[in-house]
């Protein structure tokens, strides 16, 4: 396959992963689970909750997959993600934030207003 510029590499990497978890005969876990769980991970990192650790429990996930799977398809699902993570490490660096899934709460920029209304410095 041949893509330009144009397009999201992390939407072509989701619909690789949504065929391989389609296509999966779900006989053996790691590829059964496996697949669910890097969709998940695509999913976050697509909605900009991802964080750092999820880049590498993408990385064990595929390692998982690709030595304990049964059959081919297993084993092959998680190349094109695996490959793309060390061909792009700048791209998918961007889609990782620091907070990631925890909101962050600034209590002190919260409160700004009030302090400012009632004269509290």
């Amino acid at each position: 396959m041949i893509f330009n510029h144009k397009r999201d590499l992390l939407k072509i990497l989701v619909n690789f992963t949504e065929f391989f978890k389609g296509e999966s005969c779900g006989v053996c876990t790691p590829c059964r689970a496996g697949n669910f769980i890097l969709s998940r991970k695509l999913e976050l990192l697509s909605r900009g909750l991802g964080r750092g650790a999820d880049l590498e429990e993408i990385r064990q996930w595929g390692n998982l997959m690709t030595t304990a799977s049964r059959c081919g398809l297993g084993k092959g699902a998680s190349n094109a993600l695996i490959n793309a993570m060390d061909k792009f490490p700048v791209y998918f660096q961007k889609l990782v934030h620091s907070k990631g899934r925890e909101k962050g709460f600034d209590l002190d920029s919260a409160l700004g207003d009030y302090r400012e209304a009632v004269g509290i410095k």
